[in-house]
Parts: structure tokens; sequence; C-alpha cells
């Protein structure tokens, strides 16, 4: 057994521990599991290879064991209300609503109450302007999250991202004077500000909207009547950044940097310096991080010369993400979405490949369309579980429509860039980046006026996903055996 097999084992037991955690664990649970593991060694220690399996069963339980913690730590209620006093640190990008400012921030020292190490999310008022990294004297009576829907764990929503309390109204709060974190952390999201201030200014609304939506993520920018018509349209996942965007700009930036004379491994090296600036200037978040890393992982694998290298770095990295939080596996989809495109990709590019190449016109948008009908078969499941919508037409506007994101995305991204240096060349770059957002926008109008946009309303369970997965999981290995016989046959032609 190869020593990446054996990682790639380690980290493929961890995950499965932190799914069975998410969903079916019980304290009895692992106490069966643990006495398992226990014969499992007695029996199998003279056999190496029966042997070596026993670390994979041993990640699968801490798996298991760390997710039930991380449940436990956030749902268990305090006895008494939590009144903290002290100084706290802004954490991230305070995001405006209707009456108040929503902040995010940690407790840096306590004076008095308890000393908390989950953030706290504060309902700011509107009149104070509070930047990322602001430190403040703060006093606020906590509370924790309230799910008001049985079909949205909005707590445990808000603990995948560290959350356990909120604030609605702080007693007393006063911003201290900007120390070199702070000011660190302005000039961190300066150029986002600017980047979201010249599209805004340059590209008329909705599509201004759209635009900031793909690059920057969220769709709060667009008018509620568009918005509805891409969740009826099944199509708002396409304003979350995922690895599946990622990837695709990856390979787009590949293609460039062949194009300006560079060298294979140089135009790789030149597609990972392109995502890194990419998610510093959107300011980095947490969702565009992760999206980056697993895209990160195709790029590994297209630098080692084979997509499967990929595989085996994909599972890593969600491995290294889970083992810092493994609540993502459960209650973050921009996570959940990101890891299954990319490993659509991964899976499905070596067959699809096979098969643009027996085609003699129009390869580059029969292979998009192609990579993104497997992306669907992956992540159409987890969009119904996640939010209780299925469209019957929903894979086919994604199919037509999906293609034309990662175009819109790096238009829009390097126009962006553009208006900044250039604005006297506004024209020009407006015309580029508006027209896939035009299309994109005039496409999803159009499929709801011809009706081409019915939504049921369903329940998945865990054990539906797991059965549609593991069919889609052996359709890939009869697939693959297909493959293989027909390469060997061609070969011996």
């Amino acid at each position: 057994m190869h020593k990446y097999q054996m990682l790639f084992l380690l980290c493929l037991g961890y995950i499965g521990g932190v799914f069975i955690g998410s969903f079916f664990l019980s304290s009895q649970w692992i106490l069966f599991c643990l006495i398992a593991l226990w014969i499992g060694i007695c029996i199998a220690f003279p056999f190496r290879i029966l042997f070596l399996l026993i670390f994979p069963l041993c990640t699968f339980i801490l798996g298991g064991v760390y997710t039930q913690q991380s449940f436990q730590k956030f749902q268990n209620d305090p006895s008494s209300p939590i009144t903290i006093t002290g100084t706290v640190r802004v954490v991230g990008e305070p995001e405006e609503k209707s009456f108040f400012r929503q902040t995010i921030v940690r407790v840096v020292r306590c004076e008095s109450g308890m000393c908390l190490k989950e953030k706290i999310l504060w309902q700011a008022p509107l009149i104070k302007d509070i930047h990322p990294g602001s430190k403040l004297v703060f006093s606020c009576t906590l509370e924790r999250p309230k799910n008001f829907d049985e079909q949205f764990d909005y707590r445990m929503f808000l603990a995948k991202e560290g959350i356990g309390y909120i604030c609605p109204k702080a007693t007393t709060f006063q911003i201290l004077p900007e120390d070199w974190y702070a000011r660190m952390m302005s000039f961190f999201f300066f150029p986002k500000k600017i980047f979201e201030h010249t599209i805004e200014r340059y590209i008329p609304q909705p599509e201004a909207g759209l635009a900031l939506g793909l690059v920057v993520g969220g769709n709060d920018r667009l008018p509620e009547n568009i918005r509805q018509a891409f969740i009826t349209a099944g199509l708002s996942h396409i304003t979350a950044i995922s690895g599946y965007n990622i990837a695709l700009i990856v390979e787009g930036l590949v293609f460039v940097g062949i194009g300006i004379g560079l060298w294979r491994r140089q135009a790789l090296w030149f597609a990972m310096l392109g995502i890194v600036c990419f998610i510093i200037l959107i300011g980095a978040p947490a969702s565009a991080v992760r999206a980056g890393v697993m895209g990160v992982c195709v790029l590994g694998g297209l630098f080692f010369g084979r997509l499967s290298q990929g595989f085996f770095l994909l599972f890593f990295a969600g491995s290294l993400m889970l083992l810092f939080e493994p609540l993502l596996l459960r209650f973050d989809v921009g996570f959940q979405l990101s890891f299954l495109a990319t490993l659509s990709l991964i899976l499905f590019t070596p067959y699809i490949k096979y098969i643009v190449s027996r085609i003699s016109f129009g390869k580059i948008w029969i292979e998009i369309a192609l990579l993104t009908l497997g992306v669907e078969l992956l992540v159409t499941p987890i969009i119904a579980y996640q939010f209780h919508i299925f469209s019957p037409f929903g894979l086919l506007m994604n199919v037509l429509i999906l293609p034309l994101v990662p175009f819109a995305m790096v238009t829009t991204f390097f126009s962006g860039l553009g208006l900044m240096i250039f604005p006297f060349l506004s024209f020009l770059f407006v015309s580029v980046a508006y027209i896939p957002l035009w299309i994109i926008l005039r496409s999803v109008e159009f499929l709801n006026e011809i009706g081409m946009t019915i939504v049921y309303n369903v329940t998945l369970t865990p054990e539906m996903l797991f059965l549609w997965y593991s069919g889609v999981f052996f359709g890939i290995v009869k697939a693959s055996k297909y493959f293989s016989n027909r390469y060997v046959q061609e070969k011996n032609l």
C-alpha cells in the first residue's frame, strides 16, 4: 500500500466519521465502535494489511466523537443569563441590514462575567461606522440563537462559523482608537470596497448586482423579483462562490498563461497567483477561501499531470477544513457544494475529454455543458435537501446557463480591475462585462415567462442522499471499466 493511499484512507475515515457524527451519532454508537476497534486490533494484529486498516477506523471514530462534542458545545443552553463586559474585536466585515449592522465580534479581554471562546453576533446600530478589526469596550447580556423555522437550524448555521451567542442590544460600547491590527484589516478590505464601488458606478442595475453576486458572493444586491426568479429557476446557487466556479477560473487562467507564452508549470503558478489575488480582492471570506483551496486541488492535479492526484488533494483539504470545524459538513451549504462540484470535475473530466475528443466542432461548449451536467448530478440532491425545493427543469436550465457563469465571473473581475486602473476606457470594459451578465438575466426572466420554473416542495432524508450518491458512484465505477476496455480495444487495433 502506497503512502498516499494510506493518507487517503485516513482522510476518508475522518470524513466518514464526521458524516456519521453529523447525522446518526449517539453515545451508545461511540461505545460500540470503541469495542469493535479493540476487537479488530486483537484479531488483525498478525496481518499487516488488516492492521493498517485499523488507523482509518481510528480517524473514523475520532471524526464521530469530535463532531458530537461540537454539537453539544453549541446545543447546551446556559443555566442563567450571560452578561459579558470587556474588550472585543470585530471579526470580518459588518453586514448592513434594514435596522441594524450585523457584526461578528470575539472577546479579547474580560473584565467581568464569563470569558467566552465562541464568537458573538452583535446587532450594532446603523449610526456607528464599525470597520473590520475595530476594537471596542463592550458590555452586553447575551442569549443563545433561537430557531424560528423547523426546517432551518439557525443556531447550528451560526455555530459552523464559531458563533455561539447573540447580542440584540449592547448595554454599552465604545470604539477604541485604531491599533496596528485594525489598520491592517482596513488596508486588507480596501480593494474590495473600491471594486464594489467601481462596479456599481459603471455597470447599470440589475447587472451590477449580479456581477457583485458572482464575484463577491450573495444575492442581496439583486431586486426581489429577480432574486425570486433565480430561486424558482433553481439557479440561486450561482451567486455562491463555489469550487466549481473557482476550478473553471483556474482552467481559464492556465489557458491564458499558455497563450501569453508561459510553460505549462509556469502557467499553473500563474493561475494559482491569480486565484490568490482574486480571493484577496473580494475580502477573503471563509467561503471563498474554502472554494479557493478546493480549486487549487484541481490545479494540483493538473500540476502533477494526473487528476487522480487532485482527488487525493481534495480529500486531504476537506479533512483539514473539517478538522478545524466539523460542523461544516452538515450546516455549510457552500462547503458541500464546493466539495461536490470540485469532486465532480475530478471524476468526470477524463471521460468527458474522451468523448469530446471524438467531436469535430463546438468542443469547448460541449465540454463545459457536459461538465455542468456532471456537477449537477452531485449538487442537485444537496440543494433539494437543504432548501426543500426541486425544479424538474432545473437540470436543463443549469446546463444551459451555468456554462456562462465562469465567463461572467472572469469578465467582471478583469473589467473591474481595468475600470479601477483605466477609467477612461470605461466603455470597453463595461461592454465586455455587461454582455454575459445581460444574457444570464434575460435567460432567467425568459424561462420564468414561459413557465419553465415549476418548483416542488420536497423533503429528502440523509438515507435518500446516501442511496443517490451510492448509485452515482456505482455508475462511475461501471463507466470507468467501460472506458478502460474501450481504450484497450483501440490500442490493440
